[in-house]
């Protein structure tokens, strides 16, 4: 992975703090330059593993909450006392200057809990609170999904919200047409989303396969067998997905698709074809009509700024957000004031510098 310039590991799982290896990987991965972030439920953080994590190198920690009542969460999440440590991990993990990230995953039974989880992420001082919006595969086959309208109208609410929690980053997973919507309403976050399947990140499972994303179970080949590089480079799978031009349906005539994408995974699990349309967007291509490209000057401030992060895809990933957001309000010139309005929330120094970065969700298992 390093040798082809991979800036990011994460570990996820599952549980990956059950791994007694964990320590070690990561440590391998950060002498290396890599930046590790760990997505963990936070059952097993206490203040002994937080200082071990932060001597192997762990950058950020994501810790799933699912609901502000104990009692939701942790019918959720399967345990009694589920809620507890996760939000003890939360404390633990800032005190001992980790990045800490609330995750949620979105359902019809804590929909309403939007605005509420929103407020317990800003309260304890997380860098990005992260929506998740469930895909329909292992034990997420049992849940309650939204509707589409459902699903637009948890967008539009977080959009909405981006501005009013700066500078902790607002944000939609698995939900790429997020940048659609936030384009449409004239808002900033179009750095973020679009779906990162096979072009930006990729799955690694703990028997070696390696699939487009964490929740597809499309093998694209075996790290045993072929080696990372050789199914990073050629694999099929991956060569398909990171061509635009063979998109299907909606997704493939829309005019946001280079934005988006639409979730494949969501497609794959509703059509068994990850080349479908996204069955969770409610966009009907044609009703916005871009402007036409043009050179679009970056401020040296912005310059600057943008000099400072880190991760190379995610600098790429501001750049086209910046543009966006710029050709959506006909700038010429990109300011620093405008950066801000257009990322909605990343004025934070440290890890806060990697504007946009996503941590794996840790999604329902089967097991």
């Amino acid at each position: 992975m390093h040798s082809l310039g991979t800036e990011m590991l994460i570990l996820t799982g599952g549980e990956p703090l059950l791994r007694r290896d964990i320590y070690d990987i990561a440590s391998c991965a950060s002498s290396k330059g890599i930046w590790v972030v760990m997505g963990t439920n936070g059952v097993l953080v206490n203040e002994h593993v937080a200082a071990k994590m932060v001597e192997c190198g762990v950058k950020g920690v994501g810790i799933s909450i699912d609901s502000v009542d104990p009692e939701t969460h942790n019918a959720f999440r399967g345990g009694p006392d589920a809620w507890k440590y996760s939000v003890r991990a939360l404390e633990i993990c800032r005190e001992h200057g980790m990045e800490v990230l609330v995750q949620s995953t979105v359902t019809r039974e804590n929909m309403d809990e939007i605005g509420d989880l929103i407020q317990f992420a800003k309260d304890r001082d997380a860098w990005s609170f992260n929506l998740y919006f469930l895909v329909r595969t292992g034990r997420g086959l049992e849940m309650n999904d939204l509707t589409p309208q459902e699903t637009e109208d948890c967008l539009r609410q977080l959009v909405e919200s981006q501005e009013d929690y700066a500078p902790m980053l607002v944000r939609a997973k698995c939900a790429p047409q997020f940048k659609q919507i936030s384009y449409e309403m004239g808002k900033g976050g179009l750095e973020s989303g679009g779906c990162m399947a096979a072009t930006e990140y990729c799955r690694i499972t703990p028997e070696g396969n390696v699939t487009p994303c964490p929740y597809m179970d499309v093998v694209a080949g075996n790290v045993r067998d072929e080696g990372f590089t050789q199914i990073w480079n050629s694999s099929h799978v991956f060569t398909e997905l990171r061509d635009l031009s063979l998109l299907k349906g909606r997704c493939g005539a829309c005019e946001f698709k280079e934005l988006c994408g639409g979730c494949r995974c969501r497609a794959f699990s509703a059509e068994g074809d990850y080349l479908a349309e996204d069955p969770a967007c409610t966009y009907q291509p044609g009703k916005i009509t871009l402007p036409e490209s043009s050179e679009i000057i970056f401020s040296d401030p912005v310059l600057h700024r943008m000099e400072r992060i880190p991760i190379e895809f995610i600098r790429s990933k501001v750049k086209k957000g910046l543009r966006a957001y710029g050709a959506r309000h006909g700038l010429r010139v990109i300011t620093s004031d405008d950066m801000d309005r257009a990322m909605a929330g990343s004025k934070r120094s440290g890890f806060g510098q990697m504007v946009g970065a996503s941590l794996f969700k840790t999604p329902p298992s089967k097991s």
